[in-house]
C-alpha cells in the first residue's frame, strides 16, 4: 500500500510539472510567432495538424475501444478544445502575457462552481475561500495598471477562460469520473483532428487565409519558434490528459498558472510589458494566491482522508459487538 502511495505521488508530481513547463513554453513560443506574422487560427491549424502527423507516426500507442466513448468524446471536447486554443491566441495578439496569466487566475472560482453544481465531491473551507479572494484581489490590482490591457482583449480571455473551465471539467469527467475507454494519444487525436474542421469554418469566417503571404515575412528565428511551438503542441496535448486523471478541474486550473512567473518575467524583461509596483505587485498576489490554494487544497484533502480512515476503523471496532450482541439474542 506504501509503495503504491508513493508511485502515485510520484506520478502526480511528474505530470502535474511536465504540464507546468510545457503551459509556459506554449504561451512564449505563440507570442513570439504572433509578433512575426498576426496569423492566430493558422498557427493553431499548423501545430493541430503537426500533433495529428506525429500521432498517426505511431499508431500502437492508438486505442480505441469502444465507438459509443469515441463519439461522446469527439461531439464535445474537440469544439471546447479549439475554442480554447483560437481564443487564447487572439487574445495574445491584443494583450499582454502577463494579463492573461494573472486574468486566468480568476478560472478557478468558476471551475469550482461548475463542479459543485455537477455533484463532482470537491472540499471548500474558509482557508479555501479566502485563497481564492486573495488572487481576485490580485488580478484587479494587475489589470487596473496594465496600460496595454484592451477590452477586445478581456473579451478574448473571458471566452478563453469559460471554454477552458468546461473543457478541462468535460476531459475530468470522461478521464478520471466515468472514464471512457479510449487511451490518451487517441485522444489526443481526436482533439485535434476534430478540431481542425470548425478551426477551418473559423479561419474563412475571418478571412485569414487571403493574408497566408505574411507567413513570407517569418525569418529562421520566426520558423524555429514555429516549430518549437508544434513539438510543444504535442507535449502539452499529452501532458494535459495526463495531469487531468490526477488532479480535480479546479486544481488543474491553479497548477496551470502557478508556472507562469516565468512568463511574467519574460514578457517584462523582452517584451517592456507591464513593469510598474503595482502590476508586479498584483502579479505576485494572484500567483502566491494560487500557491496558497493548492497548500489549503492539499490540507483539506488531508484531513478528509484522515477522517475516512477514521470512520472505517469505528466501523469495524464496532462489528464484533453487534455480533456479540446478536449472539445474545439467540441464546434467549
Amino acid at each position: 500500500m506504501a509503495v503504491a502511495s508513493v508511485a502515485h505521488a510520484t506520478a502526480l508530481v511528474l505530470s502535474c510539472g511536465f504540464f507546468m513547463v510545457c503551459s509556459a513554453g506554449m504561451m512564449i513560443f505563440n507570442k513570439l510567432v504572433l509578433r512575426a506574422a498576426r496569423l492566430p487560427v493558422t498557427v493553431v491549424m499548423i501545430q493541430m495538424a503537426f500533433t495529428v502527423l506525429a500521432l498517426c507516426a505511431v499508431p500502437c500507442s492508438l486505442r480505441f475501444g469502444s465507438m459509443r466513448d469515441v463519439v461522446r468524446w469527439a461531439l464535445s471536447v474537440p469544439f471546447l478544445f479549439v475554442i480554447m486554443l483560437a481564443s487564447s491566441m487572439f487574445a495574445l495578439d491584443r494583450a499582454s502575457m502577463g494579463a492573461i496569466v494573472v486574468f486566468r487566475n480568476v478560472a478557478p472560482l468558476i471551475t469550482l462552481a461548475v463542479e459543485r453544481m455537477l455533484q463532482e465531491r470537491v472540499e471548500l473551507d474558509a482557508q479555501t475561500a479566502a485563497s481564492l479572494v486573495y488572487v481576485l484581489g490580485g488580478v484587479w490590482l494587475y489589470v487596473s495598471h496594465d496600460v496595454s490591457f484592451s477590452r477586445e482583449g478581456l473579451g478574448f480571455m473571458l471566452l478563453n477562460m469559460a471554454a477552458a473551465v468546461l473543457e478541462r471539467i468535460l476531459q475530468r469527467r470522461m478521464i478520471a469520473v466515468e472514464p471512457i475507454d479510449v487511451s490518451k494519444t487517441g485522444m489526443m487525436l481526436l482533439n485535434n483532428a476534430v478540431a481542425l474542421l470548425p478551426a477551418t469554418a473559423l479561419l474563412y469566417a475571418t478571412g485569414e487565409h487571403t493574408r497566408w503571404g505574411e507567413l513570407r515575412q517569418l525569418d529562421g528565428v520566426g520558423w524555429a519558434m514555429l516549430g518549437a511551438s508544434c513539438v510543444n503542441a504535442v507535449a502539452i496535448s499529452w501532458a494535459g490528459i495526463n495531469a487531468q486523471g490526477y488532479v480535480t478541474a479546479t486544481t488543474f486550473m491553479v497548477l496551470a498558472n502557478m508556472n507562469k512567473f516565468a512568463v511574467i518575467a519574460f514578457g517584462v524583461a523582452f517584451l517592456h510589458e507591464a513593469r510598474s509596483w503595482q502590476a508586479i505587485a498584483g502579479c505576485v498576489i494572484a500567483l502566491s494566491g494560487g500557491a496558497w490554494y493548492a497548500r489549503a487544497r492539499s490540507q483539506l484533502a488531508a484531513k478528509a482522508a484522515a477522517a475516512a480512515a477514521a470512520d472505517a476503523s469505528a466501523g469495524r471496532a464496532l462489528r464484533p459487538a453487534e455480533d456479540d450482541d446478536d449472539g445474545s439474542d439467540d441464546d434467549v
